[in-house]
């Protein structure tokens, strides 16, 4: 009997407890599925409604149920929350470098590779503009196009052998780009450019290999021509200088035939008195024509005759032509008595100098 009533109160409970842990299967399945499907949603929502701008850069918004771009605002750097349907584009205003490589043609038809360096930044009050008007890969569809046709224009009307001699020409007229402004203005609205170029810069140019051989040529040549220019500057001042020094002498050979024979006298006794002086050994002959006044002096080189050589030179003042035949001779013997210190010294004197 007890076992019996044990089992019917277990089958009175079983429909109970079987519900109950199917609603709580229930309730759990469906709480794990709406925590995944949120989880998918907000992976899903969350680029398009947390956007983050980095610095340097804006957004410009468009709205899907408010009229589509918005012109007017811009929004600034820092996390931004929109709406999952709208959509906020990122644009950098920063200063930005690019470098475009392409082909050109001179005047002549050559063909030259020129590579271009643009340095440009969007304005930020025309961001909704550009972004309505042209889109975010503005650079390929406005700058790029604008830029080839400038630079093709400016090398289109130079020679190519003439590019490298007016590149400050050159660099000048690729600076003055039109600005890249709306074609389009309402009323009341003032022009401003899209984009803003602040530098173009040509940083390389490939010439023909047989524009490069005659631009080396031409300025070989070009050296050549100084080199004879500056020869025959400097045979013209050799020139000038002959004919200078040849007139010095002739001056000279005209002013020492007009001097009279006392200045002539005076000059030869201060160059016979300025050797004398010197302390090495020499023999001085001077004078020996007819009506010769020269001095005849001698200094062996030593101080052993301190007094003698005043009265040599005082002897030989006043007897020159006496004293040089004595010399010539060399004889001493038959001299008066005034003249022996100076015999003897010219005597010694000759000796030494055998």
């Amino acid at each position: 009997m007890a076992s019996t009533e044990e089992t019917k109160e277990v089958d009175d409970r079983s429909p109970f407890r079987e519900w109950s842990e199917r609603t709580l299967g229930q309730f759990e399945y469906l709480t794990y599925t709406a925590l995944v499907v949120v989880l998918l949603m907000l992976g899903f929502l969350w680029p398009r409604m947390f956007i983050t701008i980095p610095t340097g850069s804006q957004g410009v918004m468009y709205r899907y149920f408010a009229g589509g771009t918005v012109t007017e605002r811009v929004w600034g750097e820092g996390l931004h929350v929109i709406p999952p349907w709208d959509h906020l584009t990122v644009y950098e205003v920063r200063l930005q470098q690019k470098t475009l490589k392409f082909d050109v043609l001179s005047d002549e038809g050559l063909n030259l590779q020129v590579a271009i360096s643009v340095k440009f930044r969007p304005d930020s009050d025309m961001l909704g503009h550009l972004h309505r008007d042209i889109g975010p890969d503005y650079f390929a569809r406005i700058i790029e196009p604008d830029i080839q046709a400038h630079v093709r224009r400016a090398f289109g009307d130079r020679p190519a052998y003439k590019i490298y001699s007016s590149a400050n020409d050159l660099m000048a007229e690729l600076r003055r780009i039109s600005s890249l402004a709306r074609d389009e203005l309402g009323d009341g609205e003032e022009e401003k450019p899209y984009v803003q170029i602040q530098e173009i810069e040509l940083v390389d140019l490939d010439l023909p290999e047989v524009v490069l051989a005659a631009i080396a040529e031409r300025y070989r040549q070009e050296q050549l021509t100084l080199e004879y220019r500056h020869r025959l500057e400097r045979e013209e001042a050799e020139a000038q200088r002959k004919r200078t020094e040849a007139s010095g002498i002739r001056d000279y050979n005209t002013i020492i035939g007009e001097l009279s024979p006392d200045v002539l006298r005076w000059r030869d006794l201060e160059a016979t008195s300025e050797l004398a002086k010197a302390n090495n050994s020499k023999v001085l002959v001077l004078g020996g024509g007819a009506g010769s006044g020269s001095s005849l002096l001698f200094n062996v080189g030593g101080d052993s005759l301190p007094a003698a050589a005043p009265a040599a030179a005082e002897s030989a003042a006043s007897k020159s032509t006496a004293a040089t035949s004595t010399a010539s001779k060399s004889t001493a013997t038959n001299s008066t008595a005034s003249n022996s210190t100076a015999a003897t010294s010219a005597s010694t004197t000759s000796s030494a100098a055998r």
